[in-house]
Order: structure tokens, then C-alpha cells, then sequence
């Protein structure tokens, strides 16, 4: 096997071929240039397996060495050293299926490493390479072939296991119907800093998982899910995994490399290891891992069990869904949206929420927005949409989202005439039916399934007066009256008017009404 080191100083060069241990490696032939013109020269005369290249030389840079090489159809290994951690340049390398980059000033045990994966990937550089030997019509059609029968899966068919292993068979790989296997989707969730095509980062990731998930431990086959996510077989070519219990280590390495280079959260879900007769269900197992995942985190996961509808039955009880549709009602939509939002983010926290009690919630919540619409008459065709868009949420934000923009649709200046004083009326029964209770605004405005700040706000607009000093006013005036015509002892007295303190019965009163309750029953009132 043959490498070529391309560097500008010949101190580096000098380095590295004294550095690394080359007959290791398993390398017979070291080529060595110090700028792009000689490694064009080297590379024109010879063919290589492995390049390690300088990107930053005077002149041409390795950048420009590597795509001249590839617009003449080199498929060499490359790997590029640079000083700079610049994401241009890692951007650029890629589209030119740069196998990685070593960041510079190295250690030279981290560069053999590298190295090393760069020539266990030469020796296998993928399917797609070995396809070659059977001919251009086995290369074209392959992919399409895998894509359609892991597409097959995906959609709920049974796996087409005797055609998988008569293709894997003539690549070479054989595969029993015992032979243990799994299965990782992954989901591209949201992107940090530049936007990469879906070609560069399915590229990339592609090439990720090739060189971690790699021969002899492991095979992998790769399948499009759709516009945002992708699919791998991950098979055992002897049949049993040398560490079954450390299958998912390569994709820790997978998803720390996408951390540092690609700039994106992303999500991956992994089965079990099983035997490749018995990946019936799997599939359904990991599009419910990943629909479940509604608070779009990103992470690996293990497909868990489905979370009962107990969270929607302990959580949400008839109560909490009246208060909602009062509110709603009452044109306090902003208050009912924020107390929903609310109730969603507590049970994300309890780490129950998932997309079937997004669906059981849903299906509740908007029977107290249909009631509240009908209520008040309003025009169904103006929320038939937004309930389209909760029934279809897939996360968490959106059903949020969705619950906003319903709410939105309830303002208070879209309330009837007199809507406002009937509720204000209906307040002043209560206090009366009352008045032995220690009442409190908080109290009324449960009551009424109101917010407590909206129902004082409301209350003071139509009356003129505060519905705190209205309630201590109307305790104070029956409190007159029991002391001017009974012989009831004043802490009775404030008993029943709900005090249980006569002390601070006795202060109110002297402040409300100018006079003590004493003074007031020897008739000293001013």
C-alpha cells in the first residue's frame, strides 16, 4: 500500500516519516512532495492509496491539489493536516470526500490513528467500491436495490431477508437468518450556524458512520428515511457482535464528531441488538421513538415503552378543563393560553409527554374550545384550521404554538354587550351567599374558572370600586347590623362573617367603618 505526504516544510515531511510506524500501518511505499506541482507528478505517474496532505502550502493549496485529483477521477484516501479550525475549510473537504482532518500541532500517536482508519477504510472503502467487480449494472442498480427493500421495512413490511444476503453474499458478506443486527435512525432537528446542502451533510454523516461502524466488527448498509432523516443496517459479518453491549460506542463517536463539525442538534434512535430474523416490529418501535420525541432534544435513544394515557388522566382532570373553557368564555384567551402552556411544560418536566398524550390532550382541549366557540357564536370556519394544525402537532412547540394561536381567537373585545356586568352580578351573589367564609378574590375567580388579576381589573371598571374593599365592605356593613340588633358576642360576630381572629376583626372594622365594635353596639358610632 502506497501513501504520498504533501507538505511545504521539509521538517514535517522529515517528521513524519520517522514519526509514525509505517511498516505497522502496513504501508510499503512512502511517495513525498513539497507542493501541489510534484504531488500532481507523483500522482499522474503512480496511483496512491492514501494521501496526507498540508491544505495551507504557498501557491496551490491541498484544497486545490485534492479536487484537481478528483476531477480526474483519483479515489485516494485523504486526509488533510491544517492549522485552522476553520469551518470552510472542513466544508469544502468534505464535498471533496476528505476521509478527515488532523488539526496541527499533533501528536504523533493521534496521527497514526487517523492513518490507520484512513487505510482500514481503503482496504474496505464501502460497498459501493466492491460492487464494481460485478459490473456497472450490479453498481447502478445496488443502491436503488437497498434503498427500496430498507424503504419496504420502514413502511411496516417484513423485512426481505433472502434478498439482503443474496446481495450482501456476492459482495462477500455473508449473513445468517440468526445473525444479530440493529437498527439507527437518525433526525436532523435544527441547524446553529451556516445551513449545509442535504447532499454535503448526508455526505458527511454517511462517511461518519462508514468509518466508525466499519469492517471487520461491523458492517453497515445506509437508507434514506426522507428529507431530514436517514437509516442504517448495522449487521454482524461473522454473525455475533464481538461486544454486543457496546454496539452504540461508535455512534457516541458519530454524534461527538456532528457536535464539532457540523454545527446541528440531531437525534439518533437505535434498537436492540437482535437476530435478523426477528426485526419484525422494529420499525414501528423507532418511528414511535422518534414521533415521541416532542420536545425535539437531541441525544441517542433507546426506543422506551409508550407512556400511558394516565398522565392526560392524572393531570388533566374536568376541573382544570372547565377553567380553561370559562376562560376562553370569558374572552380571557391569553390567560387560558398561558395556564395551558403552563400545564403542557409541567408535564414535559415530569418527562410525560409524548405524542399520544399530546393526542389524548388535544382531543380534550378542543372539545372546550368547540364549547366555548358555540357559546358565543362564533364563526366555527374561523378555528377549523387551528384545530387542524393541534390535531397534526409533532412536537411540543407546535402544539403550543397551536394552542396560542386558538386562544387568540377569544379576546375580550370580542365579548357580547353586558357580558361583564352579568358576571359582576353574578360575583355579588356569591359574596352574599358567603359571607361566612373567609373569602378571598383568588377564591371568587376559582369559582368562576376566572383569572384572579382579569376578574379585579373587570370588577373595578364596572362598579368603580375594588372587589377587595367591596367584599370586607359588605362583611363590615352585615357586621353593623348583627351589632346594632343582636346580643351576640363580637368574636360570634366575627365567626360568622368568617374571621377567625377577632383581633384583626376588630382592626378592619374600626378602619372600614370609623368606629370600634365595641362603640358601635353603645351606639358611639360618629
Amino acid at each position: 500500500m502506497t501513501v504520498l505526504l504533501v507538505d511545504d516544510q521539509i521538517s514535517i515531511l522529515s517528521g513524519l516519516i520517522s514519526g509514525l510506524d509505517w511498516n505497522n500501518l502496513g504501508i510499503t511505499s512512502i511517495k513525498t512532495a513539497d507542493n501541489a506541482a510534484q504531488a500532481k507528478e507523483i500522482l499522474r505517474q503512480e496511483p496512491v492509496d492514501i494521501m496526507l496532505c498540508d491544505i495551507e502550502m504557498p501557491g496551490e493549496n491541498g484544497l486545490s491539489l485534492l479536487r484537481w485529483a478528483r476531477n480526474r477521477g483519483m479515489d485516494f484516501i485523504c486526509v488533510f493536516l491544517t492549522s485552522h479550525a476553520d469551518f470552510l475549510y472542513a466544508k469544502e473537504a468534505i464535498q471533496l470526500n476528505c476521509f478527515d482532518y488532523i488539526l496541527q500541532p499533533a501528536r504523533y500517536d493521534e496521527i497514526q490513528a487517523t492513518v490507520s482508519k484512513a487505510i482500514a477504510r481503503a482496504k474496505t472503502s464501502g460497498i459501493e467500491k466492491q460492487l464494481e467487480q460485478f459490473g456497472a449494472v450490479a453498481k447502478n442498480h445496488a443502491a436503488g436495490l437497498f434503498q427500496n427493500l430498507f424503504s419496504d421495512w420502514v413502511n411496516g413490511k417484513p423485512l426481505a431477508i433472502p434478498t439482503l444476503q443474496s446481495v450482501l453474499r456476492q459482495l462477500g458478506q455473508e449473513l445468517f437468518e440468526d445473525s444479530e443486527c440493529f437498527f439507527i435512525w437518525g433526525h436532523l432537528l435544527r441547524w446553529h450556524a451556516e445551513i449545509w446542502s442535504t447532499h454535503d451533510w448526508v455526505y458527511a454523516l454517511n462517511n461518519m458512520m462508514t468509518e466508525f461502524y466499519a469492517p471487520p466488527q461491523y458492517g453497515a448498509l445506509s437508507f434514506s428515511i426522507d428529507h431530514a432523516s436517514l437509516g442504517w443496517f448495522i449487521y454482524a459479518p461473522g454473525g455475533h457482535f464481538q461486544n454486543p453491549d457496546r454496539t452504540l460506542t461508535p455512534l457516541n463517536e458519530v454524534y461527538e464528531a456532528i457536535t464539532d463539525h457540523l454545527s446541528c442538534d440531531f437525534a439518533f434512535y437505535a434498537t436492540p441488538v437482535t437476530p435478523l430474523n426477528k426485526t419484525d416490529g422494529l420499525s414501528s418501535l423507532l418511528q414511535d421513538a422518534k414521533r415521541n420525541n416532542v420536545l425535539l432534544e437531541s441525544g441517542i435513544f433507546r426506543p422506551a415503552r409508550r407512556l400511558d394515557r394516565v398522565y392526560i388522566d392524572k393531570f388533566l382532570d374536568v376541573m382544570q378543563l372547565r377553567r380553561w373553557e370559562s376562560l376562553l368564555t370569558d374572552g380571557q384567551g391569553e390567560s387560558a393560553s398561558d395556564e395551558v402552556c403552563g400545564y403542557l411544560d409541567l408535564l414535559a418536566k415530569r418527562g410525560a409527554v409524548n405524542q399520544e398524550v399530546l393526542r389524548g390532550f388535544w382531543m380534550q382541549f378542543q372539545q372546550s374550545v368547540l364549547n366555548a366557540a358555540r357559546a358565543l357564536s362564533l364563526n366555527p370556519h374561523k378555528i377549523v384550521g387551528l384545530l387542524e394544525k393541534g390535531a397534526g402537532a409533532q412536537s411540543l412547540q407546535e402544539m403550543k404554538t397551536a394552542v396560542k394561536a386558538l386562544a387568540a381567537c377569544f379576546p375580550a373585545a370580542d365579548m357580547p354587550a353586558g357580558h361583564d356586568k352579568r358576571i359582576v352580578e353574578k360575583v355579588n351573589k356569591y359574596v352574599e351567599d358567603h359571607m361566612n367564609q373567609p373569602l378571598s378574590i383568588a377564591d371568587i375567580a376559582t369559582h368562576f374558572f376566572l383569572n384572579p388579576d382579569y376578574l379585579s381589573r373587570m370588577f373595578k371598571n364596572e362598579t368603580g370600586t375594588a372587589l377587595k374593599e367591596y367584599i370586607i365592605g359588605r362583611k363590615m356593613q352585615s357586621a353593623r347590623i348583627l351589632l346594632r340588633t343582636t346580643a351576640l358576642p363580637v368574636n360570634v360576630i366575627a365567626s360568622k362573617l368568617g374571621y377567625d381572629n377577632y383581633s384583626y376583626f376588630s382592626q378592619v372594622y374600626r378602619k372600614t367603618m370609623g368606629v370600634s365594635p365595641k362603640d358601635e353596639r353603645k351606639g358611639e358610632a360618629p
